[in-house]
């Protein structure tokens, strides 16, 4: 069996589980002395990937951006609606003495209510639409092969409740204010 190694050299596969870390790990298999100075790896791939998420993260964040203005619109319009809607009883509370911000807490927990509500039903429509596509995803073929592991919904929901429902507490103080502040003479 000698000299079969000068014909089939043993190879190894090398799988990483931090794409980021592939130049180091190259690095670091090349500086092994019984280690051909070939190696065979998906560079340009990698590459391509990372392009692809970062695109894809700032797309997702000037969206994000422009929901968050929208959201702020209606809630504002939802507000000024309420306030033009009740101006009468908003006069009568401020010749009987009502305070300032008595009479605007209601105003901001209609928008925190609005917000959270919001920020539930968008967790119910992400938790659909991720399952939907991710199971999409997984029986694919040409997926399969890349044996890539994706999240469940399960293992992001805590970390998704708390982000939307604080985006949609701020979200609702923030368009309540602004409303409040034009349309709410007080």
């Amino acid at each position: 069996m000698e000299g079969l190694d000068e014909i089939w050299p043993e190879s190894y596969i090398v799988t990483l589980t931090d794409l980021e870390l592939n130049d180091s790990v190259q690095a670091q298999i090349k500086q092994i002395d019984k280690v051909d100075k070939e190696i065979k790896s998906s560079n340009h791939t990698i590459e391509m990937l990372f392009n692809i998420t970062r695109g894809i993260r700032l797309v997702t964040f000037g969206i994000l951006i422009i929901l968050v203005f929208i959201s702020i619109f209606i809630i504002t319009n939802t507000i000024k609606l309420t306030v033009h809607a009740r101006r009468k009883e908003i006069s009568i509370m401020k010749y009987v003495g009502a305070t300032n911000s008595f009479i605007r807490w209601p105003f901001i927990v209609e928008g925190i209510v609005i917000g959270v509500v919001s920020a539930l039903i968008t967790i119910l429509l992400v938790g659909i639409i991720y399952n939907l596509v991710t199971n999409g995803l997984t029986q694919n073929t040409t997926f399969q092969e890349l044996s890539v592991k994706l999240y469940t919904f399960a293992d992001m929901f805590k970390m998704l409740i708390i982000t939307y429902i604080i985006l949609g507490v701020g979200i609702g103080v923030v368009g309540s204010s602004i409303s409040m502040r034009k349309y709410l003479e007080v």
